[in-house]
C-alpha cells in the first residue's frame, strides 16, 4: 500500500538575478517521517523552505499537502495550512513573556479583551508537551537558547502544525540539550508530525532521519533511506569530492612556552580558574551550556572581566576591562552569535574586516595608514576564500560560512597573538568548516594560540591539542588529544561513574 505524502514538492524552480537557486527540485515527506536535507551553504535549502513557507513564490513547480495542490503568497497562508518553520536564528521577542511569544498574532480574546489567563494555561500545556519546564510568564530574554528552541516548537504546535521544518535546531545546543531535542523530534514523529530536518551535523542527521536528500547548486543529487547513505557518500554528494582529512593533521612538534595564562581567575560566573595556552597550541573548552565555558571566553576578551585573578599575555599582566583593550593587546574574538555580536550586517564585507583595526586606530584614520589599506584587507579576505561578488557588498547578503570567514580575516589582518573562537562553525557547511579548521591550524603553527569554545564534541576532539572541561563554573579537568567523547562528558556532567545515559524517546 502506497502512503500519500504529507508534503510533495515537484519540479520546484526559482531564479534570482544572475543566480538559478533551484532547478526542478523534487522533495517529499511522508506522515510521521523525519526527512533530512543536506547541502552546502548556497545549495538551495533555504530557498526551497522559503517557498514552502510562503516567503517566495516558485517560478515553476507544484506543492501538494496530503495530495491537495496549494499556492501560498504569504507566510500566514502556509502557517494556516499547517506548516511551521523554525529558523536557525530564533524569531522570539526577548522582552515579552513566553506566553505572549507563543500566541503572537493569535491572541485569545474574551469580551474584547485579551484573555491572558487562557493563553497562560494553554501555553503551559504546550510547554509541558515539549518538555520545557518554564513558567509561561517568564521573559524570553532570561531563557537559555535550548529552552528558547523548545518555546519555538511549542509555538509551532499551537498551530497544530503537521509539517515542521527545523533549520539547524541543535547548532547552539550542547550535547545534553541536543539529545533532549532529538528525543522530542522522535516523539513528534511518533505523533504523526512530518519533520523536514536541516543540519550540517552528520552524526545527528544519520541518527534522527528516516531519509536524506542532498542538494547541490540548486539541484537534487539524490534521495536515499538513511541506512543506504553512509556519511562519506553524503559528504561527497554535497561537496563533489572526498574529505579524507576533514580535520587537519596534529602539529609535528610540541607546544612552546606559555602564551596566555589565567591565574586564580573568578567572576560572577566562574571561580578558581587556572588556565593556559602555549604557542602553537589549540586549546578546546567543553562543558554544558551553563558550565562557565562561555564566561571563560568572555573574560579572556574583556567582555565579562574577571573580578579577581590575573590574565597574562607573554608573561605580562593585562587589565582587560573592555573588548577594545583585549583587541589592542592582541587577543581576537569570534563570538558565538556572529550576526548579533560579530558583524555590522548593513556594512560592506571590507568594512567588517576593518572593524578591529578601526577600533584601535579610531574611526577617522589617515589615508596613508597602511594597515587600513583596502588592498591589504582584500588580500586577507581572498586568502580566507570569502566568496562575494565584490567586497563592497553588504556582508548580510553572504552565506553564514562566508560571514564567518570574513570575521576570521579581520583578526588575521590585526595580526593577533591569540584568537578566542566561540562556536566557530555553527550553522555552516562541511567545506567551510574544513577551511576554517585548516586556517586555525596554520595560525597556531605560526607560534600563536587559539582557544575554541564549542558545543560540537567531534569538532573539539578533531581540532584541539587538549580539551579543558568546565562544570558549574569550575575547571573539572583536562583531556589530551585523542580522547573519547565519553571522557569529556564524564567531566562535563560531574559524574563519578559512567556518563549520563540517553533518555528513551
Amino acid at each position: 500500500m502506497t502512503v500519500e505524502p504529507a508534503l510533495a514538492m515537484t519540479g520546484i524552480s526559482k531564479a534570482f538575478p544572475g543566480v538559478r537557486a533551484l532547478d526542478a527540485v523534487d522533495f517529499e515527506c511522508l506522515p510521521g517521517e523525519v526527512h533530512a536535507i543536506c547541502g552546502e551553504n548556497g545549495a538551495g535549502k533555504s530557498t526551497l523552505m522559503k517557498i514552502l513557507g510562503g516567503s517566495y513564490r516558485p517560478d515553476a513547480g507544484e506543492i501538494r499537502l496530503a495530495g491537495r495542490a496549494v499556492h501560498f503568497t504569504h507566510p500566514r497562508q502556509a502557517a494556516e495550512a499547517g506548516i511551521a518553520i523554525i529558523h536557525q536564528e530564533l524569531s522570539l521577542l526577548p522582552h515579552r513573556t513566553v506566553a505572549e511569544n507563543i500566541f503572537m498574532g493569535r491572541e485569545i480574546a474574551k469580551r474584547g479583551m485579551l484573555d491572558k489567563a487562557a493563553m497562560r494555561d494553554r501555553a503551559a500545556g504546550l510547554l509541558a508537551r515539549v518538555g520545557a519546564d518554564v513558567d509561561p510568564q517568564t521573559l524570553v530574554s532570561s531563557l537559555s537558547i535550548a529552552v528558547q528552541q523548545l518555546v519555538e516548537i511549542a509555538k509551532a504546535l499551537l498551530l497544530d502544525a503537521r509539517i515542521l521544518v527545523m533549520d539547524e535546531p541543535t547548532a547552539a545546543l550542547d550535547e545534553r540539550d541536543s539529545r533532549t531535542l532529538l528525543n522530542l523530534v522522535r516523539t513528534l514523529r511518533g505523533e504523526g508530525v512530518s519533520i523536514v530536518y536541516i543540519s550540517h551535523r552528520m552524526p545527528e542527521v544519520t541518527a534522527i532521519a528516516d531519509r536524506i536528500t542532498v542538494l547541490k547548486d540548486g539541484r537534487r543529487i539524490w534521495t536515499r533511506r538513511t541506512g543506504e547513505a553512509p556519511v562519506g557518500e553524503i559528504v561527497r554528494a554535497m561537496v563533489g569530492r572526498d574529505l579524507k582529512d576533514f580535520y587537519p593533521a596534529p602539529p609535528s612538534s610540541a607546544p612552546g612556552p606559555v602564551l596566555l595564562a589565567v591565574e586564580e581567575g573568578a567572576n560572577a560566573y566562574m571561580r578558581d580558574i587556572a588556565f593556559e595556552v602555549r604557542t602553537g597550541e589549540i586549546v578546546g573548552v567543553a562543558g554544558l551550556e551553563d558550565s562557565g565555558k562561555a564566561a571563560l571566553a568572555q573574560a579572556l576578551v574583556g567582555d565579562a572581566p574577571l573580578t579577581s585573578g590575573t590574565v597574562f599575555l607573554r608573561g605580562q599582566p593585562l587589565a582587560l576591562r573592555t573588548p577594545r583593550q583585549a583587541t589592542a593587546a592582541g587577543i581576537g574574538y569570534l563570538p558565538g552569535d556572529r550576526k548579533g555580536e560579530g558583524l555590522a550586517l548593513r556594512q560592506s564585507v571590507r568594512d567588517n574586516a576593518l572593524l578591529a583595526l578601526r577600533a584601535i586606530a579610531g574611526l577617522f584614520t589617515r589615508p596613508e595608514h597602511g594597515r587600513l589599506a583596502p588592498d591589504a584587507i582584500d588580500e586577507k579576505l581572498r586568502a580566507m576564500d570569502v566568496r562575494a561578488a565584490d567586497f563592497g557588498q553588504e556582508i548580510g547578503t553572504l552565506s553564514g560560512g562566508n560571514q564567518q570567514k570574513a570575521i576570521i580575516a579581520r583578526w588575521l589582518a590585526q595580526e593577533s597573538d591569540v584568537l578566542v573562537f566561540v562556536e566557530p562553525t555553527r550553522g555552516i557547511d562541511i567545506a567551510a568548516k574544513a577551511a576554517i579548521y585548516e586556517t586555525m591550524r596554520r595560525f597556531a603553527d605560526l607560534g600563536r594560540g587559539i582557544v575554541v569554545v564549542s558545543s560540537d564534541m567531534p569538532e573539539l576532539i578533531g581540532i584541539a591539542d587538549r580539551i579543558v572541561v568546565m562544570h558549574r563554573g569550575r575547571m573539572a579537568g583536562t583531556v589530551p588529544r585523542g580522547a573519547q567523547e565519553e571522557d569529556v562528558m564524564h567531566l562535563a556532567l560531574g559524574t563519578s561513574g559512567a556518563p549520563e545515559k540517553e533518555e528513551s524517546p
